[in-house]
């Protein structure tokens, strides 16, 4: 079966200035990887007619499919649309059916229609229509000679509706290969060491199953792929490697279905009937928002205690004045007591306790920066860890409240 290629084109300078963050390329990428497409490249370019000109008509000559967002809005330097119709060689026609579209947009946010607005309704006489019901640029569809052209705007909400659009016209338009991808997520452990404990599974994997590492704080995912002709028969293959690697790693493996490890222990909690609660001191508070970020999570999640400082420590939760004097905030009996005291006042099943140093200031020798202890408690039991991190504040806050949340999930399931 021929490889169907795609080359995903940003327009716009406040990309390319670093103002504004292409989140577009990547969703768009990862639809059609998973309907078969290969992206073979991705291309961010300025607005400039010719920019937009050579570049185009270069990825239509050279890939079956570009994609492109930005630089179709109503403002003057929106040139994407002019620069089509001399690539194709088309005039712009009003279209009723876009007329109408920005017409209700308009008048549902209270607005008057102006000339600008009128404008987004021109499209080149040889396109079809992709029909924009989340803002004012539709989305347009070429086809040259079996080569495929798609201009979407770069708002990323219009550009995710589009796309809705855009991948069943895809498939309808190429002969796809099957392609399967099963994620595994795991944490705790890092890359190098993860790879190393894989390798000679690695190395058995059939040729048709391909594996990806892709690590983010605390975490690696494993993405395994294969690409054949029968689904079944490959996610039956999958499945099977999926098994061998609960055998080598189990440990590690939160997930194979949810990345969110907020998402996976609310679960658990809520099947258990279990309530949780929080005490923070380095994390300050984003725990809790990890926590509550899912919705429904008032199913299971009282609330928190940010006791930030050793006063509020000693006063809403019953740290030991003595204990701060001698072991410090960032030592296991702090964090056992901030555990201890915070279920009892919420009246909880479960409750995680963080104090560490967040950095970049306040280490010491005997407690660099990243330094955290935290406990966790579970129907009167308690177990405590400490960590080294980094010396990045963010990453060391985010990776506290990770381990936090993976010690509670494993201690409630026996692990």
């Amino acid at each position: 079966m021929k490889k169907v290629t795609a080359c995903i084109v940003t327009i716009g300078d406040e990309i390319l200035i670093g103002q504004t963050l292409d989140t577009n390329s990547q969703y768009i990428a990862k639809l059609l990887v998973e309907i078969g497409v290969s992206v073979e490249k991705m291309l961010t370019i300025p607005d400039t007619h010719e920019a937009i000109f050579s570049t185009l008509t270069h990825c239509i000559e050279n890939y079956d499919i570009t994609l492109t967002t930005g630089g179709l809005g109503p403002t003057s330097d929106d040139i994407t649309k002019k620069t089509i119709t001399d690539i194709f060689g088309a005039k712009l026609i009003l279209n009723q059916d876009v007329l109408q579209d920005v017409k209700e947009l308009v008048e549902r946010k209270g607005r008057t229609l102006t000339v600008n607005n009128k404008q987004q309704a021109l499209v080149p006489e040889n396109c079809e229509v992709l029909r924009n019901k989340r803002g004012t640029a539709p989305g347009m569809w070429f086809n040259r000679n079996g080569h495929i052209l798609v201009n979407m705007p770069g708002v990323p909400f219009e550009m995710k509706g589009l796309m809705e659009q855009v991948i069943p016209k895809i498939k309808e338009t190429f002969s796809l290969p099957v392609i399967v991808y099963k994620m595994v997520y795991t944490i705790g452990i890092p890359e190098a060491v993860l790879a190393t404990k894989l390798e000679q599974w690695e190395k058995q994997l059939p040729s048709f199953i391909r594996l990806a590492y892709l690590p983010s704080p605390g975490r690696v995912k494993l993405r395994l792929q294969a690409q054949g002709d029968n689904k079944a028969e490959l996610e039956k293959q999958i499945d099977k490697e999926i098994e061998k690697l609960f055998a080598i790693i189990p440990e590690y493996i939160y997930s194979t279905e949810k990345e969110n490890l907020s998402e996976v222990l609310g679960d658990l909690l809520r099947n258990k009937k279990l309530t949780l609660a929080t005490a923070e001191s380095c994390t300050g508070g984003y725990l809790a928002h990890l926590i509550t970020s899912i919705s429904g999570s008032s199913d299971y999640y009282k609330g928190s205690i940010i006791s930030y400082s050793n006063e509020v420590k000693m006063n809403l939760l019953d740290v030991s004045p003595k204990v701060l004097e001698t072991q410090g905030a960032v030592s296991e009996p702090v964090v056992i007591q901030m555990a201890k005291a915070v279920a009892q006042k919420l009246n909880t099943d479960c409750s995680i306790a963080t104090s560490g140093i967040a950095g970049p200031t306040g280490g010491t020798p005997e407690k660099p920066v990243g330094t955290v202890w935290i406990a966790v408690y579970y129907k009167g039991e308690i177990i405590t860890k400490k960590y080294v991190f980094t010396t990045n504040r963010s990453i060391n806050i985010e990776l506290a409240s990770l381990m936090g949340m993976n010690m509670l999930r494993k201690m409630i399931l026996g692990k």
